[in-house]
């Protein structure tokens, strides 16, 4: 045979067959719309939460004469926040709802507290409900309660008092205790790979504007002619008109969803590596995974920090720098503008870095980590040595800014390391930040005795800073973001497979579930 017998190869053909098809892209579709459904539920739910800090003080007939902060709110000083007439033609009947109430500071902050009660118990409990049900139905659950909670809420108020209302609160924590769990079990379903960091920012960007919200708008309804109870009235509603709509066109997973484009779910569902739900979870294997508790202990610190600044630093403030607190509406809500806006930032620069292949994902997560966590720990400690009110308000603002890192860091790091259980390790991390965040107060009264003295906030402040420094130090060493073989779909069914080995023996593997 010689070589003019051999059939020359079309090697346009060839070329063809042998380039890979550029991979499809879409556009706005409807894991966008999920997204912005997640957002507004988990703003309302924000907005339910924030504003009693507030409300409260509309409720109690009474002149403050100390400053009191709360994670909730803050309460001014000396201010008389209902005048003698208005107290006088409000107080007419046991049985109006519009009436004030005389209840000592201690009272009002078991009524504060109390939300957190409920919010700490259900938490543990939430990640298991979403494993079996799926991540809309906490959601639902949040929103309807807190919608039909808040509307009653002046008139079981005027029935029970204090104690009946403290038990709403409870009630309404109780509700909103699988509220992460569900938004990370529904992200992980609905969120591909490559706009994980910007569509997740995007949702948690809600507890910043929620909380704005809730400070402005309920100080404006308490005391206009409506009274408090238009407060709760509007706040109910706005929750209901949520759960309508998300129970409408919300869904669990693009597998469920009835209107979306079959090219969209598959691309959703290919790049999110995550579309399934199950009962039972691989607990032995997470609870043992260092990955897992390394982003565990980050949680815990960041937590710790992020609740101190809320408690205890515009205490701070007042007693050190004396920022007056009454004209503070604006102060207030200047961290959470700045909350939302790093939010948008940071998310789409992960994705970006990404998706660019300027970094690894695993080097994001250590960046935005790193950001979240060293930032606020050095500004706490600026702040410990500022006299300047205007750098202490810089301070604060940065503080929270950076701290909106922390969603491309650990908070996006459950989703990495298991879609399937994400709202399953969401719930145990942050029912243990919650418990420690409980020892927190203990720490600073007996810590910072005189609140007046400035070197017993310092020695505070760099506590502080030095633990959310160093469970950033340790998720930065131990982190992963590759998806964990436990996440593998029957992980659990190894349990008593039994295995020949060559002498005839068998050896049962024992389960790591």
């Amino acid at each position: 045979m010689t070589a003019r017998e051999y059939t020359p190869v079309p090697t346009k053909e060839l070329k063809g067959d042998s380039e890979e098809k550029p991979e499809p892209k879409y556009g706005y579709g409807h894991r966008h719309v999920q997204a912005l459904l997640i957002f507004i539920t988990y703003t309302l739910a924000y907005l339910a939460r924030a504003h009693m800090g507030v409300t409260i003080v509309a409720m109690t007939n009474e002149v403050e004469t100390d400053v009191v902060y709360t994670t909730e709110g803050y309460r001014g000083e000396n201010i008389t926040l209902v005048t003698d007439k208005i107290a006088e033609d409000k107080n007419t009947g046991v049985w109006n709802i519009y009436r004030t109430y005389k209840w000592p500071k201690s009272t009002q902050e078991m009524v504060l507290s109390s939300f957190y009660v409920g919010y700490f118990f259900m938490t543990f409990l939430s990640g298991m409900i979403c494993q079996k049900w799926g991540g809309k139905i906490p959601l639902q659950i949040a929103a309807l309660i807190n919608g039909v909670v808040s509307i009653l809420s002046p008139w079981v108020v005027a029935w029970g008092g204090w104690k009946a209302l403290a038990a709403c609160r409870i009630l309404q924590g109780l509700s909103q205790g699988g509220l992460l769990p569900g938004i990370h079990t529904l992200l992980a379903n609905w969120v591909p790979l490559c706009e994980r960091g910007s569509l997740s920012s995007y949702v948690y960007m809600g507890s910043g504007l929620g909380t704005v919200i809730g400070f402005q708008a309920s100080g404006f309804l308490a005391y206009s002619s409506f009274g408090w109870p238009s407060t709760f009235w509007t706040i109910g509603v706005l929750s209901l008109l949520g759960f309508g709509l998300f129970s409408v066109f919300g869904s669990a997973t693009p597998a469920d969803h009835k209107t979306i484009r079959e090219e969209e779910k598959n691309y959703i569902i290919g790049k999110s590596e995550a579309t399934q739900t199950q009962a039972k979870v691989p607990w032995r294997a997470i609870l043992s995974s260092k990955h897992v508790w390394s982003a565990y202990i980050s949680h815990i610190g960041i937590a710790l920090a992020y609740t101190f600044c809320f408690m205890q630093v515009p205490t701070y403030m007042y007693a050190i720098l004396k920022v007056n607190i009454k004209n503070s509406g604006l102060l207030s809500s200047l961290p959470y503008f700045s909350f939302m806006l790093f939010c948008m930032v940071t998310g789409s620069l992960a994705d970006l870095l990404v998706n660019k292949g300027m970094l690894s994902m695993k080097n994001v997560r250590r960046l935005s980590n790193s950001v979240a966590t060293v930032i606020p720990g050095i500004v706490l400690i600026l702040v410990s040595y500022t006299e300047n009110v205007i750098l202490a308000v810089i301070y604060f603002t940065a503080t929270l800014g950076a701290q909106s890192a922390m969603h491309t860091g650990w908070v996006i790091n459950y989703i990495d390391l298991s879609p399937n259980y994400s709202g399953a390790l969401m719930a145990v991390g942050n029912g243990l930040a919650n418990l420690c965040v409980l020892i927190l107060p203990v720490m600073v009264s007996n810590i910072v005795i005189d609140v007046t003295d400035q070197i017993q906030w310092r020695i505070m402040m760099v506590l502080i800073a030095g633990v959310t420094i160093l469970g950033n130090v340790i998720f930065v060493i131990f982190l992963s973001a590759d998806v964990q073989p436990w996440n593998k779909v029957g992980y659990c069914d190894v349990k008593n497979t039994d295995l020949k080995m060559e002498d005839g023996l068998k050896k049962t593997l024992k389960s790591k579930c």
